[in-house]
């Protein structure tokens, strides 16, 4: 039960987290490449000492680099779910108030006359 002036959104909003996927796996895939060259110069016996450090500090950067990306891609599909999750809820309960004592910073509180009124 979505409203047609959603729809297109949710359709762009797909296309554009697929294409992310997309971007991101070859990206993965290339860092991995990068990555095992990386580790294959820094082990090479005849490559200098000074060349085998700076192949280990940009093997070492490019992990990095992919495990950010992997983070990335990890908060993306909880956004999802999250999303999904609201979607249920609203649909499931969309009147229901919040529980008494919950602090609600929507409205501000009511003003309550705490004198004592003369008789």
């Amino acid at each position: 039960m979505t409203s047609a002036g959603s729809d297109p959104e949710e359709d762009q909003y797909l296309t554009i987290s697929r294409w992310r996927e997309t971007e991101r796996a070859h990206m993965i895939s290339a860092i991995h490449e990068m990555i095992e060259e990386a580790r294959k110069k820094a082990k090479s016996k005849p490559a200098p000492a000074n060349e085998r450090i700076r192949w280990t500090r940009l093997a070492g950067q490019l992990i990095w680099y992919k495990d950010s990306i992997l983070r990335s891609m990890t908060q993306e599909a909880m956004e999802k779910e999250l999303i999904v999750l609201k979607k249920k809820v609203l649909e499931k309960k969309p009147e229901e108030k919040p529980p008494p004592g919950y602090m609600w910073f929507g409205q501000p509180p009511v003003k309550q006359d705490h004198t004592i009124k003369p008789k």
